[in-house]
């Protein structure tokens, strides 16, 4: 009998056990790839399902290829936002699983249709830093690549091209071999001219490293020493890019003489300061950290650079789209890695308007959105981001060897000059190596105490390349919806008494909304009077005083005595009166004759009648209300405070 009665019980508890606890993934998973091309809703569902089991049973590898499914087909449907957190999913499974590069494939795509908002605003100090040599304590030196630009035979006309001059420019110098340098020494007289500025000097081993000698460098040393400016030396710099430069593949030769180099230009040459600069690779962090290898270390570098361009279209396939890429996230890796160590530069830098390959396309639009963008958002996200170098050029251009897919060019195209002078306009960007900026930024976080009106700045990545608008709201009023980059609102928190909730709301190029966040933020007004349920002491403009009562909260409304409420909002005592026998309260204040009746859901200004939603409560000798009606009628405003558990009356 107990034999049986077991086997009954199992029986029994089988029968309970979930469908989903017996189903094979695997049949989920096939079973989507029939239903793909003509039904994608089944066949998310299945994907789903089995990456939902999958990751169950621990097995993270195959959960991501399930949710890489999903990713595809939610990019095919034009589901863009859906597609972001799909990629999201995916990415991470994949790292958990410890093979990040299973979704390389999807990395520029995924990476663009991520939608990310993040709200900033200006401090005046910007914070404790050791400052490295030439480096400004706040703001960013304008870069530019001028040799081949409208410019290039003065760079003193830089300023008239435009609208600010640059404090730094970009020239090229090769060691081909043993005693066989050439140095840009046009370049170098032409930034020498310029009162202020700089030159970016990127000085390339092209005979490889085994060509380089100590004594050639210390013969480039004693040359730019002459030139008596600050120079930023780009040393071998896009080191980790494999297939292109010839003093790649060898990590321990290349921290050789990265250190020589560093050594020599610190003897010799006090005006040079040393940057490392890798190129970023539109890869998983896991194929960028390959650059880390071919790190100097600290003790030899003097600035961080890091290269990279914004093209339609990657590498010129079109089946590698680029224009939903955001040039700002470029910098996260690097930013993360070393700007708590040294000052960033982005040592090239370009937006395409032109699309050369393939085909031919005017992407001035694309382009010009992009540079306001970047320019103006950079200081909020990147406020370490001290240099900034744009390549002015066209690679179409024959003394261009390499991929000719984009037309770089500030001068050529007007939509664009005027995106670039507009958006370097401000005073966060230098003109002189040696100028500072005014201030820097702060991010805002969930829960911070803001002081007076201050102006905050939306840092907004979406699935779309074209953001319309920004919207600004505070405890649900509109304050604005700023359309251009970076979508600043002045805020005057000397009106909020307390927290208040900070909802910032971002919008597509269609209009539709793409991403929302909420923050809760603390404002520097002092309310007119605070009442405290099951307390006596009440504040009037912050002075404590007392009551012979208490509020109480009933039916999830906050009951205050009406006449200590009338008495913090200036009524005079005398003009409270109480009328026994028609049980009638009377307020004169602000212009105004008030009455209220307990136990009638109505109140009465200035002789007409308004209904209310409760009615006054008459309680241990007390009129008790909700505070709003009489506030409001006295042009006053109040709000509930979670975190204080307090009723806060506000002037208007």
């Amino acid at each position: 009998m107990k034999v049986s009665r077991i086997v009954v019980i199992l029986l029994f508890l089988l029968l309970l056990l979930p469908a989903t606890a017996w189903a094979d993934p695997w049949q989920d998973y096939q079973r989507a790839g029939e239903f793909e091309a003509g039904d994608p809703a089944t066949a998310e569902g299945l994907y789903r399902s089995a990456a939902a089991a999958f990751e169950a049973s621990g097995d993270l590898k195959n959960a991501g290829l399930a949710w890489q499914k999903i990713f595809h087909l939610y990019d095919r449907q034009g589901k863009l936002a859906e597609a972001g957190a799909a990629y999201v999913k995916e990415a991470a499974l994949f790292q958990q699983a410890g093979v990040p590069d299973w979704a390389w494939g999807d990395t520029a795509r995924g990476e663009s249709l991520k939608s990310v908002l993040r709200l900033f605003f200006p401090v005046p100090d910007p914070g404790r830093i050791t400052l490295a040599k030439f480096e400004p304590a706040a703001g960013t030196y304008l870069g530019i690549y001028e040799e081949r630009g409208p410019a290039g035979n003065d760079y003193n006309r830089v300023k008239d091209l435009y609208g600010r001059q640059h404090a730094l420019f970009l020239g090229y110098g090769h060691i081909y071999g043993p005693g066989n340098f050439v140095l840009p020494r046009d370049a170098m007289e032409k930034a020498r001219q310029v009162p202020g500025a700089g030159l970016v000097l990127a000085l390339e081993p092209n005979g490889g490293l085994e060509g380089l000698r100590e004594e050639d460098l210390v013969a480039i040393a004693r040359e730019l020493a002459a030139l008596k400016i600050p120079i930023f030396l780009r040393f071998a710099s896009e080191m980790n890019m494999e297939g292109t430069n010839a003093w790649h593949g060898d990590p321990v030769a290349y921290v050789t003489w990265f250190r020589r180099a560093a050594t020599i230009m610190r003897r010799e040459a006090p005006n040079v300061a040393l940057v490392w600069n890798p190129f970023d690779i539109v890869q998983p962090e896991g194929v960028k950290a390959a650059a880390l290898e071919y790190y100097p270390g600290d003790d030899y570098v003097d600035w961080v650079g890091v290269n990279f361009y914004s093209d339609y279209y990657l590498s010129g396939r079109a089946d590698q789209p680029g224009a939903g890429l955001d040039p700002l996230q470029r910098l996260d890796y690097w930013y993360r890695i070393f700007a708590g160590r040294k000052p960033l530069m982005v040592g090239e830098f370009a937006i395409a308007h032109t699309v050369l390959s393939p085909g031919r396309a005017d992407v001035s639009r694309w382009a010009a959105f992009n540079i306001r963008k970047f320019y103006r958002t950079l200081p909020l996200l990147y406020p370490r981001v001290k240099a900034v170098v744009y390549f002015d050029l066209n690679e179409s251009d024959p003394l261009y060897t390499q991929a000719k897919v984009s037309d770089y060019r500030l001068d050529d195209n007007q939509e664009v000059l005027t995106a670039y002078r507009e958006a370097i306009a401000g005073p966060h960007y230098l003109e002189q190596v040696g100028q500072e900026a005014p201030g820097t930024y702060r991010e805002l976080e969930d829960g911070m105490a803001i002081q007076g009106e201050v102006t905050l700045g939306a840092a907004v990545k979406l699935y779309d390349p074209f953001i319309s608008r920004v919207e600004y709201y505070l405890n649900g009023e509109l304050l604005g919806s700023p359309a251009s980059p970076p979508y600043q609102l002045t805020v005057d928190f000397n009106r909020l008494p307390g927290e208040g909730s900070l909802v910032v709301k971002a919008y597509d190029s269609q209009g539709r909304e793409a991403i929302s966040r909420t923050f809760t933020v603390f404002g520097s007004a002092i309310p007119v009077a605070t009442f405290t349920p099951g307390q006596k002491g009440y504040t009037i403009n912050g002075q404590a005083q007392e009551m012979d009562v208490a509020p109480f909260i009933e039916n999830g409304r906050t009951y205050v005595p009406l006449r200590y409420l009338a008495l913090a909002l200036g009524v005079p005592e005398e003009d409270i009166g109480w009328d026994a026998v028609t049980e009638t309260v009377t307020l004169k204040g602000a212009g105004h004759i008030l009455r209220f009746y307990p136990g009638r859901a109505e109140m009465e200004r200035d002789g007409r009648r308004q209904a209310l939603d409760v009615a006054p409560l008459n309680r241990a000798g007390r009129v008790f209300l909700p505070a709003r009606y009489v506030a409001e009628a006295l042009g006053y405003r109040v709000t509930w405070s979670p975190a204080r558990q307090q009723v806060l009356v506000i002037r208007e």
